[in-house]
């Protein structure tokens, strides 16, 4: 039969433990940035979706005209930035070639429908003329 060693004694209560010391070294590498990213302009996927928005633009700028013409300008202003504020709400939650496409549609619609440079100047400068 295998002897079983005695049990060691249990230091007293009131003896502190031994004291350990740990050293963490951490080296963590910098990615460098580089001062001429633009990728967060998505130059391909904004140019492609231009290109189908030139075809579709004028579609929504001549629903604006109606609207600029029945409803008047208040009308037409409303359903211009109701459009694009929707399409970039999309955009913006489902980033998807089609969403984009509906921002620049939205986007040139108003601009060829609507007189948007004067109606800037009228809002910096509080001119109507």
């Amino acid at each position: 039969m295998p002897e079983i060693p005695p049990r060691p004694d249990n230091p007293p209560h009131y003896a502190s433990p031994p004291e350990t010391t740990v050293h963490v070294h951490l080296a963590q590498d910098e990615p460098q940035e580089t001062r001429w990213d633009f990728a967060w302009l998505q130059i391909g996927r904004n140019a492609k979706a231009i290109v189908i928005s030139v075809v579709t633009g004028p579609w929504w700028a001549a629903a604006l005209r109606d609207v600029l013409e029945e409803q008047g300008p208040e009308g037409a202003w409303f359903m211009a930035w109701a459009a694009f504020g929707t399409a970039l709400l999309l955009d913006h939650a489902r980033q998807r070639f089609v969403t984009r496409v509906l921002v620049w549609t939205s986007a040139f619609g108003a601009v060829g429908a609507l007189p948007v440079v004067s109606e800037l100047i009228h809002v910096m400068t509080g001119s109507a003329s």
